[in-house]
């Protein structure tokens, strides 16, 4: 059996094509970079080198094979073929492969290929199989799209396996190298998925998937960004060497503690095993030879303090199990305090910040009005991180606020 990855990158390569090789199918890989994909056909593998600190570890991933993104005859006829496929390309490429893709189904159609195509949507955004799709079927007519929803199934699923961009140094003299931590479940959404469920290793079915997809978004995610930041302040450019930091970790396992009593009562989990994965999220963050930096996470800092991403998404629901995210606040005014010339978000934030005020910000990005029971707190806090206050400081005022909540006493400092 055949599948089709669109992106050859660090997901593509260093998880999917992983799981689809040794489930037994041909992998083909769809890239933009020619020299890439003309290695991949020249060795029909690659490897992979799992890192910890304390012992690395390869594999071989085989047959594999590539075709060029702009060769266009061979793209549409291997979609048209195949029997599943992923995408690993980033949210802002979809829009660019939707057409692709389409035109490739209107071809499968026409080969009369009756097996429904799933197509797993590997990209870092919540509901990114539903955005896919409704791109694809713009490129659609009305009984097209009736078909693309009879035949294709637009499966969602959250990735946990940490892969960093490759630099020179991470390929250590092979450019088709990639390292990785060695997480490998992939959870997806059993409704999205049509027909028969494929044998896929490490693939784990989930209905309802919104407690999966929300565990990645507002603990894992959410931890990382809240590291992330606080790293930034610190002027610690790795992520690992952020989450060592006594202060940095005490601040970042309290937020997960926070939301991890939140999620149990929202999807009525066991909180003991929330409790777990927090802590197992925290030695996954300590994985110094992933090299995985500060900057990289903390980039975009304005779709990362959107109301329902990790950070206010997660707040949120604590909120909503009265459970009070002084820790979490943390890392929002973290977020909004953070600036990087180089992020244009980030940019974009501090510019609006300078000429309107936080108090403005925190309601344009984060829908933290004059009412929200969370202003006053992030208020607070990123007051303290302009006065240039230590993270032991923070904490000890933050510690004042988890016992009485800023919301209820705006004059605690």
């Amino acid at each position: 059996m055949k599948s089709v990855i669109y992106g050859a990158g660090s997901i593509g390569r260093g998880f999917i094509g992983q799981l689809f090789s040794e489930s037994g199918f041909e992998v083909v890989f769809i890239d933009q970079n020619k020299e890439l994909i003309d290695r991949l056909n020249e060795r029909k593998s690659y490897p992979i080198r799992f890192v910890k600190d304390t012992r690395n570890w390869e594999i071989s991933v085989l047959h594999v094979r590539g075709v060029w993104s702009s060769d266009m005859e061979a793209v549409l006829d291997e979609i048209s073929t195949t029997d599943v496929m992923a995408t690993s390309v980033g949210k802002n490429v979809l829009p660019a492969i939707a057409p692709v893709i389409a035109s490739a189904l209107k071809l499968r159609w026409e080969r009369s290929v009756d097996a429904p195509l799933n197509i797993i949507v590997c990209e870092n955004m919540v509901q990114a199989n539903v955005y896919l799709g409704e791109l694809i079927a713009g490129h659609l007519t009305g009984s097209e799209t009736a078909l693309f929803r009879k035949k294709t199934g637009m499966v969602e699923t959250c990735i946990g396996r940490n892969v960093p961009v490759m630099s020179p140094r991470l390929q250590d003299g092979d450019p088709l190298r990639v390292i990785a931590e060695d997480y490998s479940e992939l959870p997806i959404d059993r409704s999205s998925w049509l027909g028969g469920l494929l044998k896929i290793k490490h693939m784990v079915p989930c209905e309802p998937f919104d407690f999966p997809i929300r565990k990645k978004l507002f603990m894992y995610n959410m931890a990382h960004a809240v590291t992330a930041y606080l790293g930034d302040i610190l002027d610690i450019p790795a992520l690992a060497t952020a989450i060592q930091i006594p202060a940095i970790r005490y601040i970042t396992s309290k937020a997960l503690q926070e939301i991890s009593i939140g999620m149990a009562h929202e999807y009525d989990q066991d909180l003991e095993a929330l409790l777990l994965y927090s802590d197992e999220l925290l030695y996954r963050f300590g994985n110094r030879q992933l090299g995985i930096s500060v900057k990289r996470v903390a980039q975009d800092p304005i779709r990362k303090l959107g109301t329902n991403d990790r950070l206010m998404g997660a707040a949120g629901l604590c909120l909503k199990h009265g459970v009070f995210p002084a820790h979490i606040a943390v890392g929002i005014a973290a977020a909004f305090y953070y600036h990087y010339a180089p992020d244009e978000e980030s940019q974009t934030l501090r510019s609006y910040i300078e000429r309107e005020g936080i108090g403005k910000a925190l309601d344009k990005y984060s829908g933290i009005g004059p009412r929200h029971p969370l202003r006053q707190t992030v208020l607070k806090l990123y007051r303290l991180l302009e006065d240039q206050c230590s993270l032991e400081e923070i904490i000890h005022l933050d510690e004042v606020c988890h016992h009485r909540g800023f919301g209820n006493n705006p004059d605690i400092f």
